[in-house]
């Protein structure tokens, strides 16, 4: 039992240490990523390519477009325009990776594979970014999608395009971009301070039946 209760007490001082600066990298990096469209405006630079919030650094991963960044000096200066839009207190929370496709061309995907589809009468569900696979993803409804992944490789202008063919019921809700890749706005304070009663309840839940079950068999 003892060392039972020494584990809940670590556990407790851990997550009291950990969340506070999970919530302060996510808070500062979806800052950031807000800063950065807000900055754009909708019309994105050609060195840009997508951004994404890392799953374990809870950084913002800002995509640069290969060709713009292909020596050293050109990924020096795209890195620094892309710096150029965002407050000094967030360019710590930021990273920069590569990808081939600029995010004006993803979006001309996007544009372009939606009409072909809706074209030959598929039914879509969705027509989105997926910035951290670098593709633009379309939604299918199910009935529709192998025929339309079918024409999709068959088709000579589609299948060059940077495409994501998927099986989805319902409209995302997250714009242009698709969900879950895509840094989240908002303040996430509420949800790490549930997180940390759930953990911290769920300890204590489990120190009471261990000591029920003693109590019980003294």
């Amino acid at each position: 039992m003892k060392n039972f209760i020494t584990f809940v007490m670590m556990l407790m001082i851990f997550t009291f240490m950990a969340l506070p600066a999970l919530a302060d990298g996510v808070r500062d990096a979806n800052a950031a990523y807000n800063e950065l469209l807000s900055a754009f405006n909708g019309k994105y630079p050609d060195e840009y390519a997508g951004a994404y919030l890392g799953t374990s650094d809870k950084k913002l991963c800002v995509l640069l477009t290969e060709r713009y960044a292909d020596t050293a000096a050109k990924l020096g200066a795209a890195q620094d325009k892309m710096l150029s839009y965002v407050s000094a207190a967030y360019t710590n929370s930021i990273i920069f990776k590569t990808a081939k496709y600029s995010y004006n061309e993803l979006l001309a995907a996007r544009d372009t594979a939606s009409a072909s589809l809706r074209d030959k009468g598929y039914a879509l569900s969705s027509a989105g970014i997926n910035d951290q696979m670098n593709v633009a993803e379309i939604g299918v409804t199910p009935s529709d999608y192998a025929a339309a992944a079918d024409f999709v490789k068959s088709d000579s202008s589609l299948k060059a395009l940077p495409l994501s063919i998927v099986s989805a019921e319902r409209m995302s809700t997250a714009g242009n971009e698709s969900p879950g890749t895509m840094p989240q706005t908002g303040d996430n304070s509420n949800t790490i301070l549930r997180l940390a009663f759930l953990l911290l309840s769920g300890g204590a839940l489990a120190g009471t039946v261990v000591f029920a079950r003693k109590r019980k068999r003294t």
